[in-house]
């Protein structure tokens, strides 16, 4: 099957994905509005196609739109030249509302292919009328498909799906069982976070805050991984690796840069406990990253991928903006080897029955039987 995907850019949480539709012996393409610094193009090239004079003047009004240029379209005409030349069967749309996924699914309407809308919402989560007649007026005039990575099960009961909706898994790598890992791999903790280091959002602050607390009761280790490109990115690095000094983690604490996507796998190894202490974070595909490694997480309450972690079982769900709880759910893990490494098989359990490119491929293919009749093979 001939299927092209559209985003604002090839996010490193695609990577997966789209090796498994590789294996498959799909033919797979992407376009994007932007080209990210830190991408993995070793599975296929994402294109860009010259930006629409339309687009051009708009962001001259309202600016870019943030770092995924949310009004950036193409040249109508070249683009549907480009589109009736790819002719694909299947389009999937990362975030159906913005103005370069509203042009793509109106040609994939003209050019009868079959449409998937892809947003990371919880796919149980209470709508208002609103919210709830747009999602479907959508999916009933483009004849769609919608999924969802993100399903909370505390709220399954609650609220019912919308209709042609579905929970389809990001998948991630899931690591073979490493007879190597022993308890004596947890007597001196390693602690790995992964954000931007511009996204205040992502509490690199806090995080380092409970370490400091912890840093003279018990002995670990912590990397803390970043994108640092752009001067604003920069500035935000200084404030931080500074605020590691006052707090006295010097030669506890190490800082990477820019790590690309094929060497995180080697960090996610290296490490034992994995935090993502962000607040409002959409999803957080590094979660299940490290869950696939077998590394429990410790994450927020307002992070989408939360309903992955069980507490006390492969990691803990904390408040959100808690240095309190923050530190509570690390001492709970570096304390006690023996139940870390007790959850890091758990982890790993979780993530091969859960997060795997198998498990992926299932739903996306009882998606597209169900919606579509097309049966993957």
């Amino acid at each position: 099957m001939k299927i092209l995907f559209t985003a604002p850019r090839f996010h490193t949480n695609q990577v997966q994905l789209i090796k498994k539709l590789h294996e498959k012996k799909h033919e797979v393409y992407f376009h994007v509005a932007c080209i990210g610094p830190t991408e993995d193009h070793s599975l296929l090239t994402p294109l860009h196609f010259p930006q629409s004079r339309i687009s051009v003047f708009i962001e001259k009004i309202l600016g870019k739109g943030g770092v995924n240029n949310r009004f950036y379209f193409p040249r109508l005409l070249a683009y549907w030249r480009a589109f009736r030349k790819l002719q694909p069967e299947l389009v999937v749309i990362r975030d159906p509302y913005k103005l370069f996924s509203l042009v793509v699914a109106l040609y994939a309407l003209l050019n009868k292919a079959k449409i998937v809308f892809y947003t990371q919402e919880d796919i149980h989560r209470s709508k208002t009328w609103r919210t709830l007649l747009k999602q479907k007026l959508t999916i009933r005039f483009f004849r769609a498909a919608w999924m969802t990575p993100v399903s909370s099960n505390l709220l399954a009961e609650k609220y019912t799906p919308l209709k042609h909706m579905y929970y389809v898994p990001l998948p991630v790598i899931v690591a073979a069982e490493d007879t190597s890992q022993t308890e004596a791999n947890c007597e001196i903790p390693k602690i790995l976070m992964v954000g931007k280091y511009h996204q205040e959002r992502k509490k690199h602050l806090l995080f380092l805050q409970a370490l400091g607390r912890l840093k003279s009761r018990y002995r670990f280790t912590a990397t803390m991984v970043g994108e640092c490109v752009t001067e604003e990115q920069k500035q935000k690095f200084a404030i931080i690796t500074e605020e590691a000094e006052k707090l006295g983690l010097t030669g506890v604490v190490e800082f990477k840069q820019n790590v690309p996507y094929a060497e995180m796998g080697s960090l996610y190894v290296s490490h034992n406990i994995f935090v993502l202490p962000a607040i409002n974070e959409q999803y957080g595909i590094s979660v299940n990253e490290a869950l696939g490694y077998g590394l429990p997480v410790i994450c927020t309450d307002s992070c989408g991928a939360k309903f992955n972690i069980t507490d006390g079982h492969n990691g803990f769900v904390v408040k959100s903006d808690s240095l309190d709880g923050l530190t509570a759910s690390l001492e709970q893990l570096i304390s006690d080897h023996q139940r870390l490494y007790k959850m890091r098989q758990q982890s790993l359990q979780y993530a091969r029955e859960n997060l795997s490119a198998d498990v992926f491929y299932s739903k996306f293919a009882c998606l597209t039987r169900e919606r579509f009749s097309i049966v993957m093979n």
